[in-house]
């Protein structure tokens, strides 16, 4: 039979049928405007996230020792547990890295965690980004929101390193809980000491500059806690050190009294003590004003011995970062680039692996994906109920036309045809009715684009990257939409067919 006959009477048969036609119609359009405005809200907020977290804080991909099974660039377990794991010969993976024609930039970090005082009442808790700042600065050029003094640069003093200026720049929230507990604010120029554990050298203490304050805003909570502090001073801090003390050969002499055993008054008793000629005692019984001479700074200094070993063991390693984080040329390419990079090390025996940057951004970032496939859950559970409403209602359709169908199948009318008909007729109302629902959902989309939807509490501001959050259409959650709707009517129509192709002639004539 001729295909637009059959579309006439699908057509005639649902205009005979308005109720059932319009409550199956009224599902699917409403089914398709909560898939519109639910996957462009999630969409603009995965987007919003991604885009914010791959241009400030973590790159498209970031490399990190393969020992770590849940990596973390912000918030790091590792960091409660033992120094996090650095990256094996991390030159040449960052020389591979960048040799690589998709890679636009990249820079190396170290995580740490720290208690802070300043003064004698200011205390504070922080987290830590040990980083260089010219290639960080130059990776992440809006990353850092400075509200006062300044951040880390290469023009300073006081660094180890090529010149490189150490101190830290505190985030807004350490720097009012310094405020909370001591009653004064703390500014750039300030010193405070940091205090760390490392499984490699115990506990370290390291007094540092106040270089400046920064303000991550409403990024995400667990980033409120981070500060800026230079490379030298955390590794430091992490036990990163170049040298081991096994490296440390005593004298047959030093040996010996480790050996033997000191007691008090070898290091300290009277004429002979273990700095030589009572040294100790000649240094303690200087006074000035009895006219003898003060002991010098030298000698006071030259208690300590030789302190080239002290100085050998205090070399930080260079080359111990935790993570090198990469941008590339086009957020697609992440996907070949980590398969790329992770074969590289399998090949060449390094111990490293490369993450996508979701892996590493934290309990933020990973919430909206979390709660992304939560709504698709929701949604697909919707789906399945709707699929029975509608396979329900076109049921009954179906059996109030059993004499309609018998006559068709009594004058000629094959099964197939049987089947087009109700096929045909779901696809109309599918296609019809989701039509309107996108154009309801677009609708209620631009409603709440202009209108803003207020985040009322700070989860709200994390999740919906601000303030007011203006959720944009998504062309993808559209077609997705109909897809979706299209199937399920398509499923929703199996049964009421077959229960149709079981109807003969004879028993519809009775009926």
């Amino acid at each position: 039979m001729d295909f637009g006959v059959l579309v006439k009477i699908a057509y005639r048969n649902l205009k005979q049928h308005k109720a059932k036609t319009l409550i199956i119609g009224i599902l699917i359009a409403l089914g398709i405007a909560v898939l519109v405005v639910g996957n462009s809200f999630m969409d603009t907020v995965k987007s919003g996230i991604e885009k914010n977290y791959i241009e400030n804080y973590t790159g498209n991909i970031f490399i990190a020792s393969s020992e770590i099974e849940n990596p973390s660039l912000i918030v790091s377990e590792e960091l409660f547990e033992s120094a996090p794991k650095t990256i094996p010969e991390f030159q040449k993976v960052r020389e591979h890295v960048e040799s690589l024609p998709e890679v636009t930039g990249t820079t190396g970090q170290i995580n740490g965690v720290a208690q802070a005082s300043w003064g004698e009442l200011g205390e504070a808790f922080t987290f830590l980004f040990g980083i260089d700042s010219a290639s960080y600065q130059e990776l992440f050029p809006e990353g850092v929101n400075i509200i006062e003094g300044e951040f880390l640069n290469t023009e300073g003093s006081g660094s180890a390193e090529e010149g490189a200026q150490s101190g830290i720049v505190l985030s807004k929230t350490v720097a009012e809980l310094f405020e909370e507990s001591s009653g004064e604010a703390i500014h750039p120029g300030d010193t405070i000491v940091i205090t760390s554990i490392n499984t490699v050298t115990g506990t370290k203490i390291r007094e540092v500059t106040v270089r400046g304050i920064h303000d991550y805003g409403d990024a995400s909570f667990d980033l409120s806690f981070i500060s800026f502090i230079d490379e030298t001073n955390l590794r430091i801090l992490n036990g990163m050190m170049l040298n081991s003390p096994e490296d440390i050969l005593l004298s047959r002499e030093e040996a010996g009294f480790f050996e033997e055993g000191l007691a008090e008054e070898d290091l300290f008793g009277g004429e002979e003590d273990l700095f030589g000629d009572g040294f100790v005692t000649d240094l303690g019984d200087s006074d000035a004003s009895s006219g003898d001479e003060a002991a010098s700074e030298d000698e006071w200094l030259g208690i300590l011995g030789d302190t080239s070993e002290r100085d050998y063991l205090s070399e930080t390693d260079p080359n111990a970062w935790n993570y090198l984080l990469v941008k590339l040329q086009d957020d697609r390419q992440a996907g070949a680039v980590v398969n790329e990079l992770n074969a590289y090390f399998k090949d060449q025996g390094i111990e490293a692996r490369a993450w996508d940057w979701i892996d590493g951004a934290g309990m933020s970032a990973q919430l909206a994906d979390t709660i992304s496939l939560v709504f698709n859950i929701l949604i697909f559970i919707v789906a399945i109920v709707a699929v029975i409403i509608i396979m329900n209602t076109l049921v009954i359709s179906v059996s109030e036309r059993y004499g309609e169908i018998g006559t068709m199948r009594a004058i000629g009318a094959e099964k197939g045809f049987v089947r087009k008909m109700i096929s045909l007729e779901t696809l109309m109302i599918t296609i019809v009715f989701g039509v309107v629902g996108v154009v309801l959902g677009i609708v209620i989309l631009l409603i709440m684009g202009a209108s803003g939807i207020e985040a009322s509490n700070q989860f709200l501001q994390i999740l919906l990257g601000g303030d007011v959050f203006r959720p944009e259409l998504s062309g993808a959650s559209v077609i997705i939409s109909m897809l979706v709707v299209s199937v399920v009517g398509l499923i929703a129509s199996l049964y009421p067919v077959a229960v149709a192709l079981k109807i003969s002639p004879l028993e519809a004539m009775n009926k």
